[in-house]
């Protein structure tokens, strides 16, 4: 079986070094003359020297790709941008910062290959703050089970191995690296979940947080009702359909309220009318967000990512 290994960066220049070095001396491991290996490193539009050195790497033993994006579009795009330009049938994906340890590689291949369209890692063990990561996660894991097939444990992990078949279009899907294996499972495919190991961050900076559960929620919303389109920009009508959703149930239960404990009357209140219009407003910013990305999905389709490639080096297997 043949992979293309894909990792973004974004601002991770103190962690290349030690993170390619890593990864080497693992993909020897499992480089056995039946395998062949590439390495895909994408750098999402870093303000540091990330890609200054991701340059100096010239001398690795495995193919690799080396993207720069014009700018930082999101890990989700510089993945999908991995995607395109890959090669092989089987796709490696890993965060940059050292926190995925490369050293689990062996057995998530030795897993993969023993029969699964997908394998994702668990972090049991997360070395993360437990307020601002850990627990955000927990909630939106939760949310994704209860709304999809998926009974993955941590679908937030980076750490995944899967056949590019059983993806059909990656095109502006909003942060689908997170929601990736719930999507597999919706579509029936099978995916397998192992323990990995998490390392604590060393260098650099996470931007992730409670923020990230509003987005899966918006991401499960439409992978639930309208499963065959990817976004990225339902984001901005996703996001007022949900508050217009919320406050439409929040007004329908103090209408309720009214009702019963205060002997209220539907018809002297204005609720019935503000509920049914915050409901129907929710309805619209739905569909428009759905109108706007196919066109969206429609411009770019053939673009094949290459308007997001500032550079491009390739370097040939030493």
């Amino acid at each position: 079986m043949n992979y293309t290994l894909i990792v973004p960066f974004y601002n991770e220049e103190k962690n290349i070094s030690s993170f390619n070095t890593e990864l080497i001396n693992n993909l020897k491991k499992i480089d056995n003359g039946k395998r062949s290996l590439e390495i895909i490193y994408i750098d999402d539009g870093s303000n540091d020297e990330t890609f200054n050195e991701l340059k100096k790497l010239r001398t690795n033993p495995f193919e690799t790709l080396v993207i720069k994006h014009r700018n930082n579009l999101s890990q989700s795009a510089a993945i999908n941008t991995g995607l395109i330009q890959s090669k092989y049938e089987n796709i490696i994906i890993m965060d940059g910062d050292l926190q995925n340890d490369s050293n689990d590689l062996p057995k998530m291949i030795s897993e993969f290959e023993k029969g699964t369209d997908m394998i994702i890692g668990w972090r049991k063990q997360r070395k993360d703050n437990f307020f601002s990561k850990t627990l955000p996660s927990i909630i939106a894991n939760f949310i994704v089970r209860l709304f999809s097939k998926s009974i993955v444990h941590d679908h937030g992990c980076a750490f995944k191995i899967f056949k590019k078949k059983v993806i059909d279009d990656f095109t502006n899907w909003g942060d689908f690296h997170r929601l990736l294996a719930a999507r597999v499972a919706n579509n029936g495919h099978h995916v397998s979940e192992i323990e990995v190991k998490h390392n604590d961050r060393i260098h650099g900076n996470s931007n992730y947080g409670f923020g990230r559960v509003l987005k899966v929620f918006i991401d499960l919303l439409y992978l639930k009702f309208f499963k065959n389109y990817k976004t990225q920009s339902i984001y901005f009508f996703g996001l007022f359909s949900f508050i217009s959703f919320l406050l439409s149930i929040i007004f329908f239960i103090y209408m309720l309220a009214l009702k019963y404990f205060y002997g209220t009357s539907f018809i002297l209140t204005p609720l019935p009318l503000l509920v049914i219009f915050l409901f129907m407003i929710g309805l619209i910013f739905l569909f428009i967000g759905i109108l706007a990305q196919l066109i969206i999905n429609q411009n770019s389709h053939n673009t094949k990512g290459e308007k997001d490639i500032e550079e491009k080096i390739h370097f040939n297997k030493n």
